[in-house]
């Protein structure tokens, strides 16, 4: 959903190797994926902005899954253990090296891409006795209650999986912050590892597995996450003078906003989309990507008229719908920004952030892991 620059930031992450990983990511997977629907509607509705509130948006790391992994293992006496991975997941975290007590991570894992090297036992794990992956298609976690460790921090939160939500606690050895990286991206690396209870969660609780005395309780689960966060000087890569010709027109309208005010750069919109050489620009999306680069350069009431012109066209409009709650949260218009997260409950399948509950509970004051999808 990032534009035409998720192609080229996965090749020069690869050519980096540079391995991260996010901490309380293991245990949920949240995110764009899946379709969203949090428990107790109405409880949400009512939600009202608790100030004062204190996040940075700058220090937002989305999961790159290309140099990621986690994994999980399950002992069985007498036996070789059950291993496997998780291949669907998405995960954010807010993380500054200079306020970990500020850290958080949400996770959405999707319960049909976990799989064992047995394709037999990857078959039972999606069956009623285990994930039930037919009427629970997410796992997820949401945790922001952080304790200091001598090679890191703990952070606690909620696991919700099937019907079951519990309080667990993920430790995460402190990350490394490589700012201006590769592509100018700030690129977060960071290692944990947790333990579940089987059967507190409800797998394998019942018939053949249930007998089985040599079947272990404990599900260990490490995992290693690639996290970046986008910055001005990415951006100005991706649509400056220097980049492709139909992205340039982008970085013109920045460029005139940040010199002359916004009427000046909806002028300028005016003029180059109805004539010249981006006259055939897509330009609700450049709209998108105008207010983007507004909002992450911290001038997030700026951003918000190139956001209403292209919803204006098109109320559908993914891209500025998704985008478009953060830029209030730039300009401090909180109100905005709950009621348009709220929304975002009816998005479309794979159109969401992975943030989206941390900001709820962030903005409101109450979120509850329930009937998550």
């Amino acid at each position: 959903m990032i534009t035409s620059s998720a192609i080229d930031l996965r090749i020069e992450l690869k050519k980096a190797t540079l391995l991260m990983l996010i901490t309380a990511t293991l245990l949920l997977g949240c995110g764009p994926a899946e379709e969203y629907v949090p428990g107790g509607g109405s409880a949400l509705a009512s939600l009202q902005v608790k100030g004062p509130i204190t996040i940075n948006m700058g220090n937002r790391y989305q999961i790159n899954k290309d140099n990621s992994f986690i994994k999980f293992k399950v002992g069985n006496t007498g036996q070789a253990a059950i291993e496997g991975s998780i291949s669907a997941y998405q995960a954010t975290m807010f993380y500054d090296a200079n306020d970990i007590m500020s850290t958080s991570i949400t996770l959405r894992i999707g319960s049909d891409g976990m799989t064992t090297s047995d394709s037999k036992s990857s078959s039972e794990l999606q069956r009623e006795n285990f994930l039930n992956t037919k009427l629970f298609p997410a796992i997820w976690f949401q945790g922001s209650e952080v304790s200091p460790t001598d090679d890191g921090f703990d952070v606690s939160g909620f696991l919700n999986i099937k019907d079951i939500t519990r309080p667990i606690s993920v430790h995460v050895k402190l990350p490394t912050v490589m700012t201006d990286a590769q592509s100018k991206l700030d690129v977060m690396t960071a290692q944990g590892s947790l333990t579940i209870s089987r059967k507190e969660f409800g797998l394998g609780t019942k018939g053949e597995w249930a007998a089985l005395p040599t079947f272990s309780d404990d599900i260990e689960i490490e995992f290693s996450l690639t996290g970046v966060s986008y910055t001005i000087g990415n951006l100005e890569a991706m649509f400056g003078t220097n980049a492709e010709e139909k992205n340039q027109a982008i970085g013109l309208v920045y460029n005139e906003v940040k010199k002359n005010g916004v009427e000046s750069g909806l002028k300028l919109v005016e003029s180059l989309s109805s004539e010249g050489k981006y006259k055939s620009n897509n330009w609700q999306t450049n709209l998108a990507n105008i207010g983007w680069m507004l909002l992450v350069d911290d001038m997030g009431k700026e951003s918000l008229p190139f956001f209403d012109r292209a919803l204006k066209t098109n109320p559908e409009h993914l891209t500025s719908l998704l985008r478009l709650g953060d830029a209030y949260m730039v300009a401090g218009q909180y109100e905005d920004a709950l009621a348009h997260y709220k929304k975002e409950w009816n998005l479309p399948k794979r159109a969401r952030f992975t943030h989206l509950p941390h900001m709820i509970k962030v903005l409101g004051g109450a979120f509850e892991l329930t009937n998550m999808r």
